[in-house]
């Protein structure tokens, strides 16, 4: 104590305890001036480096919605210590639960939030010295092949069917599998799903199995098992989590294709597919569902599901639903009479139960292959009018879904049951909140804190890009929303060392052609880049400087040639990119422009590659880029040999894709990047 003491006397400029004063006295003064102050300490400690939080709502009206925000390592070592706050006004601080997975911490904005508000939160040292864990919440657990999702108060949410489920008495076995959500039960504990009904016993509540598939030339059905050409096998689950808000866990299946209807053994696997699954319960009237399924072909050929009417995520009803008793809904305004083979972001189904209605709300999200999606209902009169609720959201109805050797593809859907029925209305808002989430930011952590960007948009004499206006309006709302100051201009005069040296990227967003007037502009961009200079070129950007050896050779190439604007894919080649280190593993391009450059630098770091094998060109079969990269060419990817660092994508063709949030986020990853 006398450390203390002595250290607290010299704060307040007394004397030493070794002179005038005696120890006792100093004792009673240090315990007053200890309570006095503490509280002080205290707050000091709670807002010391921890993180706060911002979160915005957006465009959307928000109620009780999740979020998540990811924390420095050191940061999440210590999240036992820690507690969340909301910030409501001055130095009013409300706690909030929070459930913690590594990094990552995710906590619920409790109540309505209104679209355009912001809401804050911070963490701190919790007063008890621990963080706080609620009882309740929702936990998974593994028992005889199934893994069930029990609330907090003891109630059995949902079963995901690991092992394969026995077949009636009497029939064939071949019927038999894993792999599947059953039951579903309301929050009011009545089953939803059904499996094996004697009309379709391969119907089983919610699962994902492919209809019309091709490989090597052969038809293949891994819906009807009746038919023999394989199944879907569940090999075993992971990363089996629960916790104060959410559950989850990670399946892993198989898709077996048999030698031909009669033999079985020998089966070859063609997909793999990891299923993720997290449940998190809204309040005592409705819970959500998130099902995630990346499949992967794991064979040299190409994997191929073909157009058809029904196949991807199902779901059977319960037998009492039906023509008479149940209310089905999308988001186009269409029902049971009229939805079969229409688009929908989301649509819905109650019927009656023990406890009274209830439903499932099922949500296709807009980075789905083909989104929105064709959905599959048995209309009005189907099954002879009973037990005839089955739905589903098809990726594969009117194009064919192609999978590339050794490709990964991604589609995410959400469930929402409820007790009671829904309107429209609340419908909409929960697509919003999971096609659109809120955005959480780390206050004062992000890492374009303080930087400045040029944005520069300059075109020579030829095609000029009707999207810079919109491109360079949402690099100025990534500054905004990140803390870094743009300034965009066409003007070359910005190209002299003294001005340059005010940035910390130079964005060229779709110039093209000469860019330049003068030697000294080259030089004053060629020894910004040599002096470590960040630079970011999006889509024409690559048609700049043509007649520039050196630009060629910092950027990364030069244009070639595009053929017709389409759909294709785009896979992401290294997943680790804060450009890429968010995008699904194929990445699926609406309207875009595949970019064939030539004169490519070598020491380019590829980011994405475009899928060739989706994308219809027979010049560039005949020509270039012929097979110089096999099935692929590069789309995105970056360069450090220059002195600077040099990113650059090929993307970005249309106003639109400026509104993109996936495409956007793309950009500002290579700005984070180039901005090191």
């Amino acid at each position: 104590m006398s450390y203390a003491i002595d250290s607290l006397i010299r704060c307040f400029g007394l004397s030493s305890p070794s002179k005038s004063i005696p120890l006792q006295l100093l004792s009673r003064s240090f315990l007053v001036l200890s309570i006095l102050f503490f509280p002080l300490a205290w707050a000091a400690a709670q807002a010391g480096d921890w993180p706060s939080f911002t979160v915005h709502s957006g465009p959307y009206a928000r109620q009780q919605t999740l979020v998540c925000a990811e924390v420095d390592e050191a940061v999440g070592a210590r999240h036992d210590a820690l507690a969340l706050y909301e910030v409501t006004g001055g130095s009013n601080r409300r706690p909030v639960t929070v459930q913690w997975e590594g990094n990552r911490l995710c906590w619920v904005l409790e109540g309505e939030t209104p679209a355009g508000t912001q809401r804050r939160y911070a963490l701190a040292l919790a007063a008890s010295g621990g963080g706080s864990t609620p009882a309740g919440g929702i936990q998974a657990t593994l028992a005889d092949g199934r893994v069930r999702f029990v609330a907090g108060d003891d109630r059995t949410l949902l079963t995901y069917q690991r092992d394969p489920a026995p077949v009636p008495a009497g029939v064939d076995p071949i019927f038999s599998r894993g792999g599947f959500l059953h039951p579903i039960l309301s929050p009011a504990g009545d089953t939803l799903t059904r499996i094996q009904p004697s009309d379709h016993y391969h119907h089983y509540g919610v699962w994902n199995p492919w209809t019309h598939t091709e490989y090597q030339g052969r038809e293949l059905d891994f819906w009807n098992l009746v038919r023999g050409h394989g199944t879907v096998t569940a090999d075993g689950v992971d990363n089996l989590a629960g916790g104060p808000l959410t559950a989850g866990l990670t399946a892993r299946h198989t898709y077996l294709m048999f030698p031909d209807s009669a033999v079985r053994e020998g089966a070859k696997p063609l997909l793999e597919e990891q299923l993720d699954l997290g449940v998190h319960s809204l309040d005592r009237n409705a819970y959500q569902v998130d099902y995630t399924t990346t499949q992967r072909n794991i064979t040299d050929e190409p994997f191929v599901v073909k157009a058809y009417r029904y196949q991807g995520i199902g779901f059977r009803a319960r037998p009492d639903w039906d023509d008479a008793t149940a209310r089905l809904l999308t988001s186009g305004g269409k029902n049971k009479a009229d939805g079969n083979a229409t688009r929908a972001r989301w649509m819905m189904v109650d019927g009656p139960t023990n406890s009274g209605r209830s439903g499932i709300l099922f949500l296709s999200h807009p980075d789905n292959y083909d989104a929105p999606q064709t959905i599959r209902i048995w209309p009005e009169g189907a099954n002879g009018g009973k037990e005839n609720v089955f739905l589903n959201f098809n990726p594969a109805q009117e194009v064919d879904f192609r999978l590339r050797p050794d490709g990964q593809y991604r589609l995410k859907y959400r469930m929402v049951v409820y007790n009671g029925t829904l309107d429209s209305a609340a419908a909409e808002r929960y697509w919003q909140d999971f096609a659109h989430p809120p955005r959480v930011v780390v206050d004062g952590a992000g890492k374009l804190q303080g930087k400045r960007v040029l944005v520069y948009t300059r075109n020579g004499k030829g095609y000029v890009h009707e999207n810079i206006p919109a491109s360079v309006a949402a690099i100025e709302r990534l500054g905004e929303e990140n803390g870094f100051s743009v300034v965009s201009s066409d003007d070359p005069a910005y190209f002299t060392p003294e001005r340059l040296a005010d940035f910390d990227v130079l964005v060229f967003s779709n110039t093209n052609n000469d860019i330049f007037e003068t030697p000294a502009q080259h030089e004053a961009f060629r020894g910004y880049l040599e002096g470590g200079g960040g630079y970011v070129g999006i889509h024409s950007a690559i048609g700049s400087e043509r007649d520039w050896p050196y630009f060629w050779r910092v950027i990364g190439g030069t244009f070639h040639r595009h053929p017709k604007r389409q759909d294709f894919d785009v896979a992401v080649i290294d997943p680790d990119h804060p450009s890429t280190d968010f995008l699904p593993p194929t990445w699926h391009i609406r309207d875009e422009e595949c970019y064939y450059i030539k004169k490519l630098n070598p020491a380019m770091h590829v980011l994405l590659a475009a899928d060739l094998s989706t994308v219809d060109d027979p010049e560039g079969k005949a020509g270039y880029p012929g097979e110089t990269f096999g099935n692929s060419f590069p789309a995105s990817w970056y360069l450090t040999n220059h002195g600077g660092r040099q990113w650059y994508t090929a993307l970005g063709h249309r106003s639109e894709h400026y509104s993109d949030p996936l495409f956007i986020r793309h950009i500002l990853g290579g700005i984070e990047w180039a901005a090191r």
